[in-house]
This record gives structure tokens, C-alpha cells and sequence, in this order.
């Protein structure tokens, strides 16, 4: 599911750089950047859990897979911490920006983790709601929906701590949200 997420976040990151080069529009540049890191973070985690899946968890690879984990979420943070910033610009909110540097110790759905990205997405699905309710577009609405879908992946990477049914439910909520993305920049991109 790594694997497929992270060609899907590519796709998201070339359409937004096409759309870019087209509208010249800053928070376009900001998803490119954005999904080209989650693009690289999920195949970096992806290819450690396929190095612990092959070394068969032996000791050390444990540590690979927590790199992998570590370098993903720190992907992901700056990922969609470049999407509140854009927000923020655009909206000049710049007097909200406020970040504290946090010691956070990087293991596996880390609850702590989780819930700093579902904030993140949480406030950026919020701005595309607000935009949504404005513009009344559809593809005001597949942003909506896309981000929307992103944080409810990340609630269920938080209750895979609980239970592990939620673990399947969280990749297939995150695809969605990709491919929520990628239609919108598909129809973003279609000459007119």
C-alpha cells in the first residue's frame, strides 16, 4: 500500500507542478513540494518494511524500520506543515506562526506523532472546507475531500494503536485522499 501511495502522491506532486507552471500560483508550488515528500517519505518507509520483511525482523533491522518510520513522519510533518504555512500566506495569517521545537521520540504510529499530523491536517482539511463553502466548485470540493479523507487516515493510524483493524482502513482512507487530489489537478490540467 506504501508503494502504491507513494506513486499516487507523485502523480499529485507532477499534476500540481504542471498546474503550477500554468497558473503561477504560490500554493500550487507548495502541494508540488509538499507530495513530493510524502511521495519520497512512503517509499522510504515502504522499502524498510521490506527490508525488515525479508531480513525476517531480525535485531537489526528493527532498526531500519524505525528509520524508515522516523524519515516518513518527518516527511510528512514538513509536508503538510508547508501546506498550513500556504495557507496561512495566502490568507496572511502570518501572525499565527508559531512552532516550538519538540523532542518527539520517533516509533512506529507514535501516538504523539499522529496526533501532530492530524492536527496539521485537521487545519489545513478546515481552510479547504472554508474555501469549499465560498467557491461551491467541484474541484473545491475534491480538495476538501482529499484532505478531509487524509486526516481521517491519520485518526485511524492513531486507533491501529487499539485495534488492528484500523491499519487497512487508514492506507485505503490515505489512497482516497491521493487520488481525491490527483483527479482534482487531472481536471485542473485538462485544456480548455
Amino acid at each position: 500500500m506504501e508503494f502504491i501511495a507513494s506513486v499516487i502522491a507523485i502523480a499529485v506532486a507532477y499534476q500540481a507542478m504542471k498546474a503550477y507552471r500554468l497558473a503561477k500560483e504560490r500554493t500550487l508550488l507548495y502541494l508540488n513540494l509538499s507530495f513530493v515528500l510524502i511521495g519520497v517519505g512512503l517509499l522510504v518507509d515502504g522499502l524498510s518494511n521490506l527490508i525488515v520483511l525479508l531480513a525476517r525482523a531480525q535485531r537489526g533491522s528493527l532498526f531500519i524500520f524505525n528509520l524508515g518510520y522516523t524519515i516518513n513522519f518527518l516527511a510528512q510533518l514538513v509536508a503538510y506543515g508547508l501546506l498550513v504555512f500556504a495557507y496561512l500566506y495566502q490568507t496572511r495569517s502570518m501572525g499565527q506562526i508559531a512552532l516550538a521545537a519538540l523532542p518527539i521520540m520517533f516509533i512506529e504510529r507514535n501516538a504523539f506523532t499522529e496526533l501532530i499530523l492530524i492536527f496539521l491536517l485537521f487545519y489545513v482539511a478546515t481552510q479547504t472546507a472554508m474555501n469549499y463553502s465560498v467557491n461551491k466548485n467541484v474541484n473545491a470540493l475534491l480538495v476538501f475531500g482529499a484532505f478531509a479523507s487524509l486526516a481521517v487516515a491519520h485518526v485511524f493510524f492513531l486507533l491501529f494503536i487499539l485495534a488492528p483493524v484500523f491499519y487497512p482502513l487508514a492506507y485505503i482512507a490515505q489512497l482516497f485522499g491521493f487520488l481525491l487530489l490527483l483527479a482534482m489537478l487531472l481536471r485542473v490540467n485538462q485544456p480548455v
